[in-house]
């Protein structure tokens, strides 16, 4: 058997370059190679493998099973090597901390639940998070990174969105019971708690939404100034709370929150990840960016982070 190790590492990144692009040409042209060069690097890598890894389709080039396979790995392992170079050289120009100020409600729910991944991934990155007041935006000088609901736009900033937030009602499977089981209707809140996070808007507004302006004012109604609190109160019963699902999607997926009625309404604004030019230009931030935005769908990187 070949020995495999010994493979030519420059045609191995010529090949990744040429599956990813889809394309010999846009592959000579990241590579600052010409097509032939790039052809001839595809045989060489091909004869040392002793399979194909492209086979002609009509005027272009398609990737056999084992040339999927191959380009798959070889993204991972490429991508990997690229991310741990940015952490070391973010460590040896002594900014391997990485400052993240977010409002409690996320970071009680989605940055807890998931920030361990990222701290898995890059080990030498020491994250620092404080919480900031719900409705205020993160102070530039304050952080590396921080998380704001609103509308976008805001100055002196870089952002992004995360997440159009949807809300819907959620509790316990046995407070459901409790109003009326999959029979209930929204009416039979008024048998419960309704659980507010703001000023009780969203509610009102689900309410008129559901074609029953009037019964808000037959409900029973408490109140907190936190996303992640009137999660928790649902979750222990206290009553019914308007949540989106990406805060509450885990207790959703365990069943330990359940949706009394299909109806939802989308919330005016969206979370936002903000950062600045100075702090962009930090490997461990570009790192953390290129983690988060994929898990929102965001599968576009900018390339001011790239």
């Amino acid at each position: 058997m070949k020995n495999l190790r010994n493979l030519p590492l420059p045609t191995l990144r010529t090949f990744e370059a040429s599956a990813r692009h889809g394309s010999l040409t846009k592959a000579a042209d990241e590579l600052s190679l010409t097509d032939s060069a790039v052809s001839h690097q595809i045989r060489r890598l091909e004869e040392a493998l002793g399979y194909e890894l492209f086979v002609k389709s009509g005027r272009g080039l398609v990737l056999t099973d084992a040339g999927r396979v191959l380009a798959k790995t070889l993204g991972r392992a490429l991508q990997e090597i690229a991310d741990t170079a940015l952490q070391l050289a973010d460590l040896k120009g002594g900014g391997g901390k990485l400052d993240i100020a977010c409002p409690p409600m996320f970071a009680n729910t989605w940055l807890a639940k998931n920030l361990g991944e990222f701290t898995k991934a890059f080990p030498l990155i020491e994250c620092h998070i404080s919480f900031v007041d719900n409705n205020r935006v993160p102070e530039v000088k304050e952080t590396d990174i921080g998380i704001a609901f609103g509308n976008g736009g805001w100055p002196d900033r870089w952002s992004a969105a995360l997440d159009q937030v949807t809300v819907a009602p959620v509790c316990t499977p046995e407070l459901l019971k409790e109003i009326g089981g999959p029979a209930a209707q929204p009416t039979d809140l008024s048998k419960t708690l309704l659980l507010h996070w703001d000023d009780g808007s969203e509610w009102r507004r689900w309410f008129s939404e559901s074609g029953l302006p009037e019964a808000d004012q037959q409900a029973r109604h408490l109140y907190c100034n936190d996303l992640g609190m009137a999660i928790g109160l649902a979750v222990h019963g206290a009553g019914v709370a308007l949540v989106s699902d990406m805060l509450a999607a885990d207790d959703l997926k365990r069943n330990t929150l359940v949706k009394p009625f299909p109806f939802s309404i989308d919330i005016f604004g969206a979370w936002h990840v903000l950062s600045t030019d100075r702090s962009l230009k930090r490997p461990a931030v570009r790192l953390f960016l290129r983690w988060l935005l994929p898990r929102f769908g965001r599968q576009h990187i900018p390339d001011i982070i790239s």
